[in-house]
C-alpha cells in the first residue's frame, strides 16, 4: 500500500528532479521512490 508524503527540498534540486522525470519518462514520486529506497539498502548493507 502507499501513502502520500509531503518533502521540502531546495529549488535546484526539484528542478533536478523535474528534469530527469521529462527525460526519462520517469514519474518523479517513482524516483525519489527508488533514491530512497537506495540509500535504505546502502545504510543496511553498512550498519551490518
Amino acid at each position: 500500500m502507499k501513502k502520500r508524503v509531503t518533502f521540502t527540498m531546495d529549488e535546484e534540486t526539484i528542478e533536478g528532479l523535474k528534469k530527469v522525470s521529462d527525460e526519462t519518462m520517469i514519474p518523479q514520486a517513482r524516483l525519489v521512490e527508488q533514491a530512497v529506497k537506495e540509500i535504505i539498502e546502502k545504510h543496511s548493507k553498512e550498519s551490518k
